[in-house]
């Protein structure tokens, strides 16, 4: 038999469920507002985005705190390319798109595997920041491993030229974006 306890959290879940179902269905109504199937793939990320904003990338370095131990030795005793490279970056905020505030700099993570292009500092561009769950791999032990919530790029594709703005900002105001400056 159930207990009222276990039946009370069973029932908390189904709510949870259902209420982020419901939320899902309103944005992906929204989409069917785009009718370009590139501009709908733009209008999911407008959508997952905390921050849309043009600015010039200040500085960039490694985060090894995000990176697994031994990465670079690994990579040396195995000869295999092993995880992505982890690097903090400040931008210089011009404008802000989608977001809260109008934040003067913003501090993001992203990730590239060895050898591949990493945004150069001074590139002026439009960067789609996304908040995200950074796992502190540097820090892990056999009790667990250490996280933050910050701002991060998923993809190359979260990094646009300066001259998308017009394009990107037609996207938001037909997806009806509340956060939309």
């Amino acid at each position: 038999m159930r207990t009222v306890r276990e039946t009370m959290a069973l029932a908390a879940l189904a709510g949870l469920l259902s209420a982020c179902a419901a939320a899902r269905s309103v944005w992906r109504d929204r989409l069917t507002l785009l009718h370009k199937p590139a501009d709908r793939v733009l209008g999911e990320r407008l959508i997952d985005a905390q921050y849309v904003v043009a600015g010039k990338l200040d500085k960039v370095e490694r985060a090894d705190l995000y990176e697994p131990r031994g990465g670079w030795l690994m990579r040396a005793l195995l000869h295999e390319p092993g995880a992505p490279e982890a690097y903090e970056a400040k931008i210089a905020v011009d404008s802000v798109l989608v977001g809260g505030g109008q934040p003067k700099r913003l501090y993001i993570v992203f990730f590239a595997p060895k050898g591949n292009r990493i945004p150069a500092v001074g590139q002026n561009a439009i960067w789609i920041a996304h908040r995200r769950e950074l796992w502190r791999l540097a820090q892990a032990s056999q009790y667990g491993t250490p996280s933050d919530v910050g701002l991060a790029l998923d993809s190359d594709d979260d990094v646009r030229p300066v001259d998308e703005w017009p394009m990107l900002r037609a996207v938001a105001q037909q997806l009806q974006l509340s956060h939309v400056w």
